[in-house]
């Protein structure tokens, strides 16, 4: 219980320098952008003190060092300013698309991720078989196909040419409700869905499956599943066995899929136009919209570090022979 202990510290202290290190490089990545954020609202005719107090307004006449300690202090208590055209929250801003990328993304890995398992397992345990090949072939041919290929073709088919899926949104106009949760729990919202989280399940699908496959075959020989079979369980129950034993290189897999799925999806959100963080970052970077380019990017990398660090954690859980001296 110690050495957990002292690893997860570790790993916290860890997480906390890679996150000082991010915002430091995104401090003095914005700060190399042409122009300053007084350009977007003080015309080149106005005269010097009125971009002065504009300047001081936002505290950009600070030396360098006040400038950076005051943006470490507001990113890392998640005080992200105002926008600078919504002229509201970032945070709020930031929070509403976080949600509806989350409402396209997590649904599409807990169905990527139960069917790739299931017929990982499957493949991994009837090696050799004409419908093993089948599947491996299909699975890399998937993986291979570009989302951004996949998701324009989807949407031509099955769109405009079969006219079965609305082309874009997350609901059709005038049908979000008051809430989020009003707003997902309608048949509109999942006939919206439906093409995005083809596109996402028919790529993230491949990962778990071809993954739990390969574990699938290490554990197939193990020592333990002749004592299983000696004692006379059904190949039913012993596959189960297999199967959990498999798991622990695909908790690690879920983690890095979900982290990397909330900050690659912004061509998906684009083609689909949904309104998530990924299109919100383009139309932010377009609009000079610092403050919330700035959200943006941090929540993307918090996310991917977070899932990393619980996927660390939950090694111990799956699997108690990890040892972390």
């Amino acid at each position: 219980m110690h050495a957990w202990r002292t690893f997860v510290l570790r790993r916290l202290a860890l997480l906390l320098f890679v996150i000082v290190s991010i915002l430091t490089m995104m401090f003095f990545l914005f700060k190399l952008l042409p122009g300053d954020p007084t350009s977007v609202f003080v015309d080149s005719n106005f005269p010097d003190d009125m971009v002065q107090r504009q300047k001081a307004l936002w505290g950009l006449d600070a030396p360098i060092w006040v400038q950076y300690l005051r943006y470490m202090g507001n990113m890392l208590t998640f005080d992200f300013g105002t926008s600078f055209f919504q002229m509201m929250p970032v945070r709020d801003i930031v929070v509403e698309k976080l949600l509806h990328t989350a409402s396209m993304i997590v649904p599409a890995v807990i169905i990527s991720v139960a069917l790739g398992a299931t017929l990982g397992a499957w493949l991994g345990w009837r090696r050799g078989t004409r419908r093993e090949g089948a599947a491996v072939v299909t699975l890399l041919t998937l993986r291979s196909v570009p989302s951004f290929f996949a998701g324009i073709m989807v949407l031509m088919i099955f769109s405009y040419w079969l006219g079965w899926f609305p082309p874009g949104g997350m609901v059709s106009v005038g049908g979000a409700g008051d809430s989020f949760w009003e707003t997902v729990l309608t048949i509109d919202f999942l006939h919206h869905l439906a093409l995005p989280c083809l596109v996402l399940v028919s790529r993230e699908i491949t990962s778990p499956a071809l993954l739990l496959r390969s574990t699938m075959l290490e554990v197939k020989g193990s020592d333990f599943l002749d004592v299983l079979r000696a004692k006379g369980l059904p190949e039913r129950r012993i596959v189960v066995h297999a199967t959990r034993n498999a798991l622990l290189p695909l908790v690690t897999d879920v983690a890095v899929m979900m982290g990397f799925l909330f900050q690659g999806q912004v061509l998906l959100e684009i083609i689909f136009a949904w309104p998530g963080v990924g299109r919100e970052l383009v139309t932010a970077l377009n609009d000079l919209d610092y403050p919330v380019a700035q959200a943006c990017f941090f929540v993307m990398a918090l996310i991917i570090l977070i899932t990393n660090f619980i996927a660390d954690i939950l090694y111990s859980v799956i699997d108690p022979r990890v040892a972390y001296d």
